[in-house]
């Protein structure tokens, strides 16, 4: 059988069922190599895009800033400076360090806060203890214990139950004590014992 058409002969266009299949298979054909290779080049594309990302640094954060800000912890025994105003200086004290702070600090009055991490009062008045060290560079030292982890056991010996405490020393004897983040009646003891120290 003839697949040209029938209409070939009259000058009509005829169906012709062969050639309709053939163009349609052909057609088909044409449309799935091309899906085919967009879809190849599409993956590549996304696998190029994926490397390059990864391969990218990451990015600087608040979160690696903390972690690659915060200071290491005191050896036992050893004061570490935690703050350091124009002219004073707020150290870190733990269990093995407490006691000889308060001997070496000699006639000066030592300010004790005792705190922890979680505790949003210690945070909100840490900057008038270093504003207070600032004003008071001769006549008075600051030092922080932190009341969680190893020394527990020395908090609970110097009856710490409140946080902030501030405990003052001179020469080694406790002088005053405040409960709370009380400006006050830290400014008062000082402006009385400092003084004094002078």
């Amino acid at each position: 059988p003839s697949w040209a058409c029938d209409g070939e002969k009259t000058g009509e266009m005829a169906s012709c069922k062969p050639f309709y299949a053939l163009a349609v298979f052909a057609a088909a054909t044409l449309c799935i190599i091309a899906v085919s290779r967009s879809s190849n080049q599409l993956k590549s594309s996304v696998a190029s895009h994926s490397i390059a990302r990864f391969a990218k640094p990451a990015p600087f954060t608040s979160r690696n800033l903390r972690r690659k800000c915060t200071a290491p912890s005191p050896r036992a025994g050893h004061a570490m400076v935690v703050g350091a105003g124009a002219g004073g200086l707020i150290t870190e004290v733990d269990k093995d360090s407490y006691y000889p702070t308060l001997k070496n600090a000699g006639g000066k009055l030592v300010l004790v806060d005792f705190y922890t991490d979680w505790c949003g009062p210690c945070k909100m008045i840490y900057p008038y203890l270093e504003e207070l060290a600032r004003e008071n560079p001769d006549t008075l030292q600051i030092v922080k214990l932190n009341c969680a982890g190893e020394n527990r056991e020395l908090v609970n010996e110097l009856g710490v139950r409140v946080l902030p405490t501030f405990l003052f020393y001179k020469n080694e004897e406790n002088i005053a004590t405040v409960k709370g983040a009380k400006r006050e009646d830290l400014k008062n003891i000082i402006a009385e014992y400092a003084v004094a120290a002078a």
